[in-house]
């Protein structure tokens, strides 16, 4: 009987080598794969010669297969000026929202910090004091 590839060890290398072609296969349809990256295959048969006129064979089949594809989104961070809590969100996903609590002691050390203007917390609008009308003296502002 002549040996082919069919036929090596009972058709274990031919059912390694089916077995790994499924494989390149699944990978090339998978939506989540990078349809652009090369896949392969190797085979291979390493032959030991022995005495007495026998070789041992030993063969395996290894596939290189393509990783995930690349993907990114935006994530948006904020934090509660109130409470020191940080929220981050996916952008365009208003469902899912994380909260982080700041540590306990985080909120002993925060202490309120009187703003430099007046601001009306509901609307967010800022208080200007009136400015002076007319032309400025710089050299009266360098001296303060």
């Amino acid at each position: 009987m002549a040996i082919t590839f069919d036929n090596i060890a009972g058709g274990e290398l031919a059912e390694k080598f089916k077995m790994a072609l499924a494989q390149i296969g699944r990978n090339i349809l998978d939506p989540n794969m990078d349809p652009e990256v090369a896949r392969g295959m190797t085979i291979n048969l390493k032959f030991k010669p022995k005495k007495a006129g026998t070789i041992d064979i030993e063969f395996d089949v290894k596939t290189k297969l393509a990783g995930f594809s690349k993907s990114d989104t935006v994530f948006l961070i904020g934090q509660d000026a109130r409470t020191g809590r940080i929220e981050i969100s996916e952008y365009g996903n208003r469902e899912q929202v994380t909260r982080i609590e700041p540590p306990a002691a985080a909120y002993a050390e925060v202490k309120p910090v009187p703003p430099v203007q007046a601001y009306d917390p509901d609307t967010g609008e800022i208080y200007e004091q009136p400015q002076q009308r007319g032309p400025i003296d710089l050299r009266q502002a360098a001296n303060k």
